[in-house]
């Protein structure tokens, strides 16, 4: 008999699942490309990079969706609400991060500024996901996080 932390991980692995075969579309790739190579073309580099994040959320978006709506049938709305806006809100604090130091060290060298990219961005990371996997297991019991369910992927791959 699966528990219910067991059925919800493979509800997101399925999940996950569906939209990595979303991303491996050569289309959609491919516009993403052109989309970059034009913005590269009008932009300033450190703005540049601080875009690159930006895709990443793109992609991520369709699983963030769907695994809101696999929750609803396990949590409650304010729960759901809650790890919804926790995890904008921690995106929103790291892609800001990484254009601010992008933008204050843009006048160094590429070594010093991926250096203070990788030293700030890491510290931040591990604490809102830190930050993240606390309030978000404090409510839930059956709680799955998204490291959880990479991991099942490729467990799943192998």
């Amino acid at each position: 008999m699966q528990t219910a932390k067991d059925e919800r991980l493979h509800e997101l692995t399925l999940a996950y699942i569906d939209k990595s075969q979303l991303q491996k579309n050569g289309w959609l790739m491919a516009a993403v490309a052109a989309t970059l190579g034009i913005l590269s073309e009008t932009m300033d580099s450190a703005l540049y990079l601080g875009l690159l994040p930006l895709v990443y959320l793109i992609f991520e978006l369709p699983f963030q969706l769907e695994k809101r709506r696999i929750l609803e049938r396990y949590l409650s709305k304010d729960q759901i609400m809650t790890q919804s806006m926790l995890w904008l809100g921690i995106q929103i604090v790291l892609y800001g991060s990484l254009l601010m130091v992008i933008l204050e060290t843009s006048d160094l060298s590429l070594w010093k500024m991926t250096f203070w990219v990788i030293l700030i961005l890491a510290s931040i990371y591990f604490a809102t996901d830190w930050l993240f996997k606390k309030m978000a297991r404090s409510g839930d019991p059956d709680f799955v996080s998204d490291q959880e369910v990479h991991k099942h992927v490729k467990y799943l791959e192998e």
